[in-house]
This record gives C-alpha cells, sequence and structure tokens, in this order.
C-alpha cells in the first residue's frame, strides 16, 4: 500500500464551507489536485493507494477523511473530490472525538488530526515527509508500505516535524523547487513505479 497524507491547514470541517475554499486563502484545490493525482491514470484508477485528508480548521476538533480502494468518485475533476469531502462531512455530523465512520466502500471519517494518525502510522511503517532538503528520491531506497506526508500551501510547524524526527521520520527531496503537492504527488508515484518495474 502506498499512502499520502495531505494536511490541509485551513481546510474546514463545515460541509457547506468546502466550495468557496476553492481559490481562496484556505486553497482547498490544492487537496483535490492532489486526490486526483494519487488515484488516476489513463484510463484507470490505482487501487494501491490511500490517501488521507486531514481538514484542521475546525471549532472543535480537525476531521481525517479516508480514501481508498474502491472509493466511487463522479469523475476525474475537482468536482468529484468536493463532492466526496462534502459527503464525509454531511454525513458524519454529530461525529465524536475519536471515533471513526465508514461511509461507503472507500470512505471514512474520523474525529481526530495529524498527530494522532501519523503518531499510529509511523509505529508500523516508514514514514516520509516531503522536503526539499531531504534524501535525493533517486538516491533513496524507499521502504514497503511507505507513507508520504504533504502539506497544502502551508508548511507543518516545526515543531511536529522536529517531534516525528524523533520517533523515525525521514525526509525525502524532489529537487530543490518548491513544488504544489499535486506535482509531488506525481512524482512519488512515478518514482515508485519504476522502482517496482
Amino acid at each position: 500500500m502506498r499512502t499520502y497524507i495531505i494536511r490541509a491547514r485551513k481546510g474546514s470541517t463545515r460541509w457547506e464551507k468546502i466550495r468557496s475554499q476553492i481559490g481562496s486563502s484556505a486553497h482547498l484545490e490544492v487537496i483535490a489536485h492532489s486526490v486526483m493525482n494519487a488515484f488516476f491514470v489513463s484510463n484507470g484508477f490505482r487501487d494501491d493507494i490511500e490517501v488521507y485528508i486531514i481538514l484542521d480548521s475546525s471549532e472543535d476538533f480537525p476531521r481525517t477523511i479516508k480514501l481508498s480502494s474502491g472509493v466511487s468518485m463522479a469523475g476525474f475533476h475537482e468536482t468529484a473530490v468536493l463532492d466526496l469531502i462534502e459527503k464525509a462531512l454531511k454525513e458524519s455530523q454529530g461525529l465524536q472525538k475519536d471515533e471513526t465512520k465508514k461511509l461507503a466502500l472507500g470512505l471514512e471519517i474520523s474525529g481526530f488530526g495529524f498527530e494522532r494518525l501519523v503518531g499510529k502510522l509511523i509505529e508500523t511503517r516508514p514514514v516520509y515527509l516531503l522536503d526539499p532538503k531531504g534524501d535525493d528520491i533517486r538516491k533513496t531506497q524507499i521502504e514497503s508500505d511507505p507513507v508520504f506526508i504533504l502539506s497544502d500551501h502551508l508548511a507543518l510547524p516545526k515543531n511536529n516535524v522536529k517531534s516525528l524526527k524523533r520517533r523515525g521520520l525521514k525526509t525525502l527531496s524532489l529537487g530543490k523547487k518548491m513544488l504544489f503537492a499535486s506535482q509531488c504527488v506525481v512524482l512519488v508515484n512515478d518514482e515508485i513505479d519504476r522502482m517496482e518495474f
């Protein structure tokens, strides 16, 4: 399994605000494009991918939406991804902190955020943060079942990164230029595809 964690620091947990965050300072389009690039290939859909979308902007606690094999998307476009995010938030109103609800095949939502999710995954899987200052991905042996952390237009807090590095987080670079998260997903998929063939 190849896992992407995409943290939307300003992503709202209120379903009725999702559409208004496209093209706004929240830049939720970054999340939509990243999801599309994670799953879709020409005339196909990757079934060895899962994506966690972490929405941090909340009046109570963050929400983590998990998309995985079998998830039904209406097409290869922003609206299809936004529909899923809205569906997850709308159908999970009343979700309690730390609770997880499965809403459909390949679609679930949890009442927790970045620290808990990554803390759980890093115990059993290799976790990589994409960072221009990290180790060159082309000179690194990517371990099996990798998890890749990306952020939207806002960098992860330095304290988060330092804490995770102490627990085994590794950093990977795709080059010296800072790229969009959606571009990073394409490049990571390509690099791992090449390693597997």
